[in-house]
């Protein structure tokens, strides 16, 4: 292993326990109030020492292969443009409140072509990986408890306190809960299809997967279900074999009656869990491997029709579910997704002002939208909002950095979903978890805290060469 392989391997491992696991580092230095200006200056630190082991890179003939570095590098290129012509030039360079410059944008950009280009072990950092998570997910249960044995919160708040003694809700060692919630559902995508790839060498993930799944019922965070549901259904037409469809059925039914625990009656809870026992009586004493494909397809195509006619009837209480029955009917209102919508309507407004290099990145609270004003019955009053997130990365590019530069950032997400066909094994997972990372973005906001597992999970995801070729090249690449 080539000492650049090995610092790859140092630089994810590092992200891993002292990147996500940092709080006991900052506890002492205003808890929640400051966790986005540390977590952006331990990122730069680790990103900076990675990036100086570019300096043994050998010429490589490949990079042009993998069509993500080609996207990646224009759309380094379109923002650097952007933050050149911006009316906000420091703020553009350094970032604002969420500290997403160009400085912090092209250190996500660069550690991804560099990764991206490394041999590091990829089951090892898989496993690291899954440790930190499992450490993040302990002490956000302790949270959601009621306990704080960190200090993390404002002094006599907790968890239930969010959004009504203090602004926002925070949650875990990554901070704000929409970003413990991103980092949440890619790893829950990749725990997933881990399980699903590696058959019984990664069934010990089953628990840390129903973990997630329960703590993201347990925020309430709508983002998330979209994303794993696509990955879960997609992944189902890679079954191909009755062994790993009788898997999926498992993991698959497990997942949601987990997941949806909060608004499911016990009794559906009960009829998914003996869905999946039954699924793993069968994947143990059944007749084994045998081709699925029409099955698979089958199944899906059902599963989908079941899926809409449970929109479309819907009528119970959740309100995502109530949105989501409404928005297939054609109903479109300005307050869905917790007022999603409206700030969109405001931010494609905006964005044609500026349409090919956008006013800079992280300048969007400088554009003076239009705030969002709403009633909360939990606080008893009306609560105006400014906007300084596009809630939705793609259109916070659009309107920061410009048409091109979200086009690419897009093809990015796009590169993801193809990956997660086209690969195998440990690629085809982490190309999942980036994947299920890009839907929860389309209602998400991209920040140093999450943001980096993103693009170590793609760069993960491409072979060495950037395509199928590169493995008939490379057959001792590491698993």
């Amino acid at each position: 292993m080539r000492l650049g392989d090995r610092t790859a391997e140092a630089y994810v491992l590092l992200g891993s326990t002292v990147f996500l696991w940092a709080a006991p580092f900052f506890a002492a230095g205003g808890g929640y109030s400051r966790i986005t200006g540390f977590k952006a200056a331990v990122y730069a630190a680790l990103t900076f020492l990675f990036l100086l082991s570019a300096l043994d890179l050998p010429r490589f003939s490949g990079f042009f292969r993998a069509p993500e570095r080609v996207l990646t590098a224009a759309w380094l290129l379109f923002c650097l443009l952007s933050a050149l012509c911006s009316p906000w030039q420091r703020t553009a360079f350094l970032g604002g409140s969420r500290k997403e410059g160009f400085l912090q944008l092209g250190l996500y950009g660069m550690s991804f072509l560099l990764l991206s280009l490394r041999r590091p072990r990829r089951r090892v950092l898989l496993l690291a990986f899954a440790a930190g998570i499992f450490f993040l997910e302990v002490y956000s249960l302790i949270q959601l408890r009621g306990y704080d044995p960190l200090g993390l919160y404002p002094p006599g708040m907790g968890w239930a306190d969010a959004n009504l003694r203090y602004a926002g809700s925070y949650l875990g060692t990554v901070g704000n809960a929409g970003q413990t919630g991103a980092v949440l559902t890619a790893a829950a995508a990749l725990f997933f299809l881990l399980i699903l790839e590696k058959g019984g060498r990664s069934w010990f993930l089953l628990p840390l997967l129903l973990l997630t799944a329960w703590i993201l019922s347990e925020t309430e965070l709508t983002a998330p279900l979209p994303a794993l549901g696509a990955a879960a259904f997609l992944s189902l037409f890679l079954c191909k074999t009755l062994e790993k469809l009788c898997a999926w059925f498992c993991v698959s039914s497990l997942l949601a009656a987990v997941l949806l625990h909060r608004f499911l009656a016990p009794s559906a809870g009960l009829l998914l869990a003996a869905m999946a026992l039954g699924a793993w009586a069968f994947l143990r004493l059944g007749p084994g491997q045998r081709p699925v494909r029409l099955w698979s397809l089958c199944l899906g195509v059902g599963l989908l029709c079941l899926a809409l006619l449970f929109f479309l009837t819907y009528r119970g209480w959740y309100t995502p579910l109530l949105e989501g029955r409404d928005l297939l009917r054609g109903q479109v209102r300005e307050e869905m997704g917790s007022g999603r919508v409206f700030i969109w309507k405001q931010v494609l407004s905006k964005a044609w002002e500026h349409p090919f290099l956008g006013t800079g990145p992280d300048t969007l609270a400088l554009r003076e939208l239009t705030p969002y004003s709403y009633f909360s019955g939990d606080a008893g009053r009306t609560v105006t909002l400014s906007i300084d997130a596009a809630h939705n990365e793609v259109l916070q590019t659009l309107i920061c950095c410009g048409l091109p530069a979200a086009l690419c950032h897009l093809g990015l997400f796009v590169c993801a979903a193809i990956r997660f066909f086209r690969e195998k094994d440990g690629r085809r997972a982490c190309a999942g978890g980036a994947m299920a990372y890009a839907v929860q973005a389309m209602f998400g906001i991209s920040m140093c805290a999450s943001a980096p597992v993103f693009w170590v999970l793609l760069a993960l995801s491409i072979p060495e060469g950037g395509g199928q070729a590169a493995k008939a090249q490379h057959t001792d690449e590491p698993k």
